[in-house]
């Protein structure tokens, strides 16, 4: 059974493994690419239910049936997946088959496949927020619990990016520096991109201090209009920018992300916004505003496959 949530996505299989997929992607039958919620899985306690990563303190073996329940909803295979090490860096790495199964712990895979004989995890120490590839049946994952997860599709040649971007990594625009990559390697055209801001934490919902949002108006000065100095991309609590008492700010990770790519050279309309929140869907999404550092981890994914499996 498939949901309708907004004009931009839809909740498919969700009476039973739910994943989310983005109607302005859903054309290309070469492309896989979705996004997990918190149904669905076997975890406990905080973790409920379908937490996917090995790093917040879960049984091991709960994410990894988490991940192969997942896996075989969404149409793709556990092993084929690659895991980044995400550290809020600007890093972008192209990677391939040789890399399928980084971030997983194969000897559990093993025994879900029926095999025999352990394998220690495989993964890198390397800070990788962005990941490239234009290979079949590689699953390039992006993990967050409030940060935006971009996709960018190179429609023409088949280039596909997912990247993670958190305050640190929108101001420093690893979008723009996946899109460098892809035009550098792959020859890419930005305007034969197409590209997905996926649920993430909203402009209502990720409140800041001044510091941090100071970066972002310097960042962004140039979307100021005349003297207009109401940004899309920061919002004051209270007050205006000259007199807010709380000495806090609202940012739009959405926008500012959005306006990295158009700036990447991106066609403005061939960039959509998912419109899910994950702070004021808690419910549906982990979040660490809402609930902390005790709490899964929601994941992006996206392949190249001719044939969904």
């Amino acid at each position: 059974m498939n949901k309708i949530l907004n004009e931009h996505t839809v909740l498919n299989n969700a009476d039973r493994v739910p994943y989310i997929t983005f109607n302005s992607l859903t054309d290309y039958e070469w492309l896989n690419c979705g996004f997990s919620t918190r149904y669905g899985g076997v975890s406990h306690g905080c973790f409920s239910s379908m937490n996917m990563s090995f790093m917040r303190g879960d049984a091991p073996e709960d994410v990894m049936e988490n991940i192969r329940l997942f896996s075989a909803s969404a149409g793709f295979k556990p092993e084929s997946i690659v895991m980044p090490h995400q550290c809020h860096s600007t890093n972008v790495q192209i990677v391939g088959k040789n890399e399928r199964g980084r971030g997983v712990r194969l000897s559990l895979l093993k025994n879900c496949n029926g095999e025999t004989g352990l394998a220690d995890i495989t993964g890198t120490e390397e800070e990788i927020d962005g990941q490239i590839t234009n290979e079949q049946d590689v699953v390039l994952y992006v993990l967050g619990a409030d940060c935006v997860p971009v996709f960018i599709v190179d429609t023409v040649k088949k280039v596909i990016s997912a990247v993670h971007a958190g305050w640190k990594g929108t101001v420093n625009d690893i979008a723009g520096a996946a899109i460098e990559k892809m035009k550098s390697v792959f020859g890419t055209d930005p305007k034969d991109i197409k590209a997905v801001i996926g649920p993430s934490i909203c402009l209502d919902c990720y409140e800041v201090g001044e510091e941090v949002a100071k970066v972002f108006i310097d960042r962004y000065s140039n979307v100021y209009s005349g003297n207009d100095k109401y940004l899309d991309i920061v919002r004051p609590a209270s007050g205006s920018f000259e007199d807010n008492p709380t000495g806090k700010f609202y940012l739009n990770l959405w926008e500012a992300n959005k306006t990295n790519l158009i700036n990447a050279g991106v066609i403005k309309d061939n960039i959509d916004i998912s419109g899910l929140c994950t702070r004021c869907r808690p419910d549906m999404f982990y979040s660490h505003r809402a609930h902390g550092n005790d709490r899964g981890v929601n994941i992006g994914f996206i392949s190249i496959t001719g044939v969904r499996s």
